[in-house]
């Protein structure tokens, strides 16, 4: 990783569970990483509102079905923000249509990834997220 030690990846993500298994996979990947969890795209839309000082993310992910925002509808706010520009933004979901992939995409992810179903999923999912930030 570019910076081990000060590494900061944002998760945008209503679920406690997905929350707590994709942070455990990125730490078993690399423990050095900060995590900074938000429950929606409000959330972190705030945070980035209130503090124009904040230190930059490497990496946003982002869930795509959310209260208040969908992630797609996060990335139009985002790519709004040039001091986000170059960040890697990525989405996650179950949904597993071309539509909604493609939403995302044109609207800035870098990538878009379903939601896996075992644990193992989610090491690998890790990987391959952390693999725009090494």
């Amino acid at each position: 990783m570019k910076n081990e030690t000060n590494t900061l990846v944002y998760l945008v993500e209503d679920d406690s569970d997905d929350q707590e298994i994709l942070v455990a996979a990125i730490h078993q990947i690399n423990p050095c990483i900060t995590m900074q969890v938000f429950e929606n795209g409000k959330e972190l839309m705030n945070r980035i509102d209130e503090d124009n000082c904040y230190d930059k993310p490497a990496l946003i992910i982002m869930d795509y079905n959310m209260p208040y925002f969908t992630g797609a509808e996060v990335l139009k706010k985002l790519n709004t923000l040039n001091r986000l520009k170059g960040i890697p933004k990525v989405i996650w979901s179950t949904a597993s249509d071309i539509l909604t992939r493609n939403e995302c995409i044109s609207n800035g992810a870098s990538n878009y990834y379903e939601k896996p179903y075992n644990v193992s999923g989610y090491s690998q999912l890790a990987a391959n997220m952390l693999g725009y930030i090494i």
